[in-house]
């Protein structure tokens, strides 16, 4: 480590001590980038929030619970970005990331389907929630008798729904061991449902997984890009950028859709902001299908 960051380090260190909390300079375009961001933000807490408590079906009720997480993912962002005294990119893309996969859940939930597809689909959630509440209990060594049995139950129903036996079988071992959240895998439902074009997905999520599982990606090339986290090199705000347009593009088509799911709601914003996130979903470069409504 050279002297100079050593002094870095130390400069950092003793404002840590001193308890400020900074506002990091940032410039173009990575400021314009995070402004935006928060705005978005912004919007989408307020639909979160005057969404919350009406009335809605189960599915809709589990949208808003992951739609608040989605927000939640946003204002993260922007904190790390400004707020801390480390610039961590590696954290800015694995919460694009969470960002990317709640609004695939979110698609999901509000997907219109039959009364019988969605009951299979909830069930295979619930099987997914119980075989991994009994790895953390076993993890533990913490008795987990009920939800064992619960977990028995739930599989019993999956197999015997009319919709397992349409699978391949490679399929049904997948859904029966409770391994899937999603009947048909999450690529199929980010490509179908969410609308993302698939080549574009598969190497976004790749990219953004790397930097999350601490692959060789995320770090092989941090010599030659100065990878420095209290003094950011221009390379370091740059790497992060695609992971905020990607957040917002997911956000942002994500409040969209929680809010055609109850247009009487839509007169209560302002139209100039609606109309200019309809016309950035209509152009979003990551998405190969228009918006859908649930």
């Amino acid at each position: 480590m050279s002297s100079h960051n050593r002094k870095q380090r130390r400069a950092a260190r003793a404002r840590d001590r001193g308890g400020e909390q900074e506002v990091r300079s940032l410039g173009s375009p990575i400021r314009e980038q995070i402004d935006r961001l928060s705005s978005l933000g912004g919007f989408a807490n307020h639909v979160s929030m005057a969404l919350t408590g009406l009335p809605t079906s189960t599915s809709g009720m589990l949208a808003s619970m992951v739609f608040a997480k989605c927000c939640a993912h946003a204002r993260s962002i922007g904190a790390i970005a400004l707020q801390s005294s480390m610039f961590d990119h590696h954290a800015i893309m694995a919460l694009a990331r969470m960002i990317m996969e709640a609004s695939t859940m979110i698609a999901y939930l509000l997907d219109p389907v039959p009364d019988e597809e969605w009951e299979f689909r909830h069930t295979l959630l619930r099987l997914h929630d119980s075989v991994g509440r009994l790895k953390l209990m076993r993890g533990f060594g913490m008795s987990a008798d009920d939800i064992r049995v619960g977990r028995d139950e739930l599989k019993a129903q999956i197999e015997a729904g009319p919709t397992f036996h349409k699978l391949s079988d490679e399929r049904k071992k997948r859904v029966a061991s409770g391994e899937e959240m999603f009947v048909v895998g999450m690529r199929n439902v980010a490509t179908r449902m969410m609308g993302w074009d698939e080549t574009q997905f598969n190497g976004v999520y790749a990219y953004f997984s790397a930097h999350t599982h601490s692959a060789p990606m995320s770090f092989s090339r941090m010599a030659d890009h100065g990878i420095d986290y209290f003094h950011p090199s221009d390379t370091q705000f740059e790497i992060p950028a695609l992971s905020i347009e990607v957040a917002m593009a997911c956000l942002r088509r994500s409040m969209l859709r929680m809010l055609e799911g109850h247009p009487e709601k839509i007169a209560e914003f302002h139209p100039k902001l609606l109309a200019e996130a309809y016309e950035d979903d209509a152009g979003c470069p990551f998405f190969s299908k228009p918006l859908q409504a649930g």
